[in-house]
């Protein structure tokens, strides 16, 4: 894949569906979240909805043709890798008339403001928190969820801890993993160096 791991952000997985179509009901989500879930041995890790013009989106579900992505962001990129062959074997077998044809590895430098591809969540003592009716809770609660990842992942916390988080429009909302109430739209962050780039490692941005 080619994956370098201090710039890479995100993979990318391309699958392949019929032609005439495969209808997939609105479950898929948490389906293939739990899929890598299980494989990864990890919930730090976000995917996006799926990314494709080659759609017909209907009330319960929608249906794919062709062509389409998911895509993945981890600040845990060597779980992604070693478990490789697993990840194929897995979402190969998830749903009926579609295969998985190859993983990229997608580099991108942080960026303080973008799209969201992949859902922003924030927690508070294992409970789920509402952006829409507290944001600068979430926002906060966000700020030291990456910093207990920055400790996992260097065994230190950085020095500068500014972070700062903020929809600034579109925004929408879903509620498809339990454990999590995901936001997407347009974002700003407002961040330290060492934050920032967390972030945009736990979550797509374009």
């Amino acid at each position: 894949m080619g994956c370098d791991e201090k710039v890479a952000k995100y993979f990318t997985f391309h699958f392949w569906a019929r032609e005439d179509g495969v209808f997939l009901p609105s479950s898929y989500y948490s389906k293939v979240y739990e899929a890598l879930k299980s494989l990864l041995a990890t919930e730090q890790f976000t995917i996006s909805p799926i990314r494709t013009k080659n759609k017909k989106e209907v009330e319960d579900g929608i249906w794919v043709f062709e062509d389409f992505r998911i895509y993945l962001a981890t600040p845990f990129l060597e779980l992604v890798t070693q478990n490789i062959l697993k990840i194929y074997e897995s979402l190969n077998g998830l749903f009926d008339g579609i295969y998985l044809k190859r993983i990229s590895c997608r580099t991108q430098q942080p960026k303080t403001s973008g799209n969201l591809l992949s859902g922003v969540f924030a927690q508070k003592d294992g409970a789920c928190l509402e952006y829409d009716r507290q944001p600068e809770i979430f926002s906060e609660m966000l700020r030291r969820q990456l910093l207990s990842i920055y400790y996992q992942r260097f065994g230190a916390y950085p020095e500068d801890q500014r972070f700062f988080f903020v929809i600034k429009d579109g925004l929408k909302k879903q509620h498809v993993v339990p454990s999590r109430i995901e936001y997407f739209g347009r974002y700003e962050v407002f961040a330290s160096t060492e934050l920032l780039d967390m972030f945009c490692q736990m979550f797509c941005v374009k």
